[in-house]
């Protein structure tokens, strides 16, 4: 997030007592449930959402190959016909996504491959690399990443380096995406005839307009995003409890498998890896924030609103400061389209922007200096995003950059301070002002999200609360202003415009909260805020008062200053001198 801008004097006085926060926690991947082996329907039922498509999960366990097969696949037979290889084989339905999970470290080291037949096992495709995905690598449990196979009815995998690596329990896990309404409405001939990319900012025809869905152009302030209800999700999958980071970055990914597809079929691909990494490998959701089709049409990923810093699960070690972005496709070896690569550029451009970071240059991610905008390559070991992509992160991250100047009034758009009153001596109360408006925080999770953005709370007289305008208390995180557009509080105690009404209504709102009044011109003009700050060099304890420092030289002097608004303790600030000396000085108490 950018710093914040203030209005007077008494601003920077308010800032001294504003101390920096650190980090988030880093937020741990669910462990993995136990597993059935039987055929079982994805999710415990769509709950009545007309958007919500069933998908269906087969299990089969892996074993040792027969002797007589074993040389159809690797390059050392001697090894294939081993114990230290198990194969599994099963017949799919539907646009499918497959994955192979084991029981043992989730970061082995294992060579694991695919194929697929569409007769029936006549003919069967070359062998097809898979990944080992191991978000959590000190979890029981490991899987591969999943690999869209399409419209084929059999597919078979061959695991190698079992033995070597304690490998238990593997499974090949085939998902069946389901049919629905959602499907029929992402159908654009158009798209499928010569590839045209629909106009920036519009979504392709037939978007599905079912409730819940996060329709764009709903309070529309950036590129065009089709939600979760629009590729069919089924929520009742969904487990994973939306937590915030901090973006300072994104990582571009590719999902692997094929690149045939056609408009139509994009939802069922979402459907399959969402099931896979929410159902069979436990996560909860899907692991990526945002998926882009070959036509650079935006999908939303990760639940929890397009327009705070989700915490995904697409990149070990850095998920808690980066976006992560997928290109639906398998690029090591295609040629990504102009269209894909568009649409990833007025995502982050936008969304990088929302966040207050510049697409150039780099920061620090799992301890490594690394450009802002990555590939998964950069931070793990792995082919993703492939190479067709890698090949043009330079032209990704200088598009971004150029583009960014059209979302700049996203940037840093409120300003905000806590302060804390104390009406009774065994109670605290703990507001958030805005301008010439305050908000009382009613949840201790509220306080904490906001002192770690904003820091310590400066205390207040009664006067000064009461002069403000009274606004919504925040156990919400939205308001509407008098223009009719919403804002946002998110949990890193940021004020930003909500560009969506379907993110409102996820986040407990639903567009017709009570209006808050906008910014004052003047926000300060008003009795201004009195505090005690300590000099971190000297020990010198002053008053800044009116954006100035008084220094307080004697106890006596203190509790003239104190008395009138109620303290009967010393609470003072500590802040660098340095800070101090930036304030003009004002009048000495003794």
């Amino acid at each position: 997030m950018t710093a914040r801008r203030w209005t007077s004097a008494a601003a920077v006085a308010v800032a001294l007592a504003l101390v920096a926060a650190g980090a988030p926690a880093t937020v741990a991947v669910p462990h993995l449930p136990a597993r059935s082996a039987a055929t079982t329907t994805a999710g415990g039922g769509a709950g009545g959402d007309p958007s919500a498509v069933e998908a269906t999960v087969e299990v089969t366990p892996a074993a040792p190959p027969a002797p007589g097969t074993a040389r159809t696949f690797g390059s050392d037979e001697t090894r294939a016909t081993s114990d230290d290889v198990v194969t599994a084989a099963s017949d799919v339905s539907g646009f499918a996504t497959v994955g192979v999970t084991w029981s043992g470290p989730a970061d082995a080291d294992l060579d694991i491959a695919a194929r697929t037949s569409d007769d029936g096992g006549a003919t069967w495709s070359a062998w097809s690399p898979m990944e080992v995905e191991a978000p959590d690598p000190d979890a029981s449990e490991g899987g591969s990443a999943p690999l869209v196979v399409g419209a084929v009815d059999r597919v078979e995998v061959a695991v190698g380096n079992v033995a070597a690596e304690d490998v238990r329990d593997v499974e090949l896990v085939a998902v069946d995406p389901g049919r629905g309404a959602v499907d029929r409405a992402a159908a654009d001939p158009s798209l499928d005839d010569d590839g045209a990319l629909s106009p920036f900012g519009k979504g392709a025809g037939g978007v599905v307009r079912l409730p819940g869905a996060v329709a764009t152009g709903d309070q529309h302030d950036g590129p065009a995003i089709r939600s979760r209800a629009d590729w069919g999700a089924d929520e009742s999958l969904m487990t994973w409890t939306p937590r915030q980071g901090q973006v300072e970055g994104a990582i571009i990914h590719h999902t692997a498998g094929t690149n045939s597809y056609t408009s139509s079929q994009v939802p069922s691909i979402i459907r399959g890896i969402y099931t896979y990494h929410a159902k069979t490998r436990g996560w909860g959701d899907i692991g990526y924030n945002f998926l882009v089709d070959r036509w650079g049409r935006i999908w939303e990923g990760r639940t929890g609103g397009v327009e705070l810093e989700i915490v995904g699960a697409h990149a070990v070690g850095v998920n808690d400061e980066t976006v992560g972005v997928s290109v639906l496709g398998n690029y090591e070896q295609a040629t990504v389209s102009d269209a894909a690569v568009r649409g990833v550029i007025d995502l982050l451009a936008w969304k990088l922007t929302l966040h207050g970071v510049p697409a150039r240059g780099h920061t620090t991610l799992d301890g490594s200096r690394e450009a802002r905008i990555s590939g998964h390559r950069d931070v793990g070991s792995t082919a993703c995003p492939g190479a067709s992509i890698d090949r043009r992160m330079t032209e990704i991250r200088s598009k971004v950059a150029h583009d960014q100047a059209r979302w700049g009034h996203l940037w840093n758009a409120s300003t905000g301070y806590l302060v804390e009153y104390r009406p009774h001596a065994s109670r605290d109360e703990v507001w958030f002002v805005s301008g010439s408006t305050r908000h009382l925080l009613t949840s201790t999770r509220a306080r904490a999200a906001l002192a770690e953005r904003l820091g310590r709370a400066s205390y207040a007289s009664r006067t000064f609360l009461t002069s403000l305008e009274r606004g919504t208390d925040f156990d919400s995180r939205w308001a509407r202003v008098p223009s009719g557009r919403y804002v946002m509080l998110d949990g890193n105690g940021d004020l930003m415009w909500a560009t969506a009404c379907g993110t409102v209504r996820h986040w407990g709102g639903d567009c017709t909260d009570p209006r808050i009044p906008d910014r004052a011109k003047n926000a300060f003009d008003v009795e201004p805020i009195s505090f005690f700050a300590r000099s971190d060099r000297t020990g010198y304890l002053y008053r800044v008062h009116d954006g100035r420092r008084e220094r307080v030289y004697t106890r006596a002097a203190w509790w003239r200053l104190t008395r009138a608004v109620g303290w009967s303790e010393l609470r003072d600030v500590k802040v660098t001198s340095a800070l101090l000396n930036e304030l003009p000085a004002g009048p000495s108490h003794r």
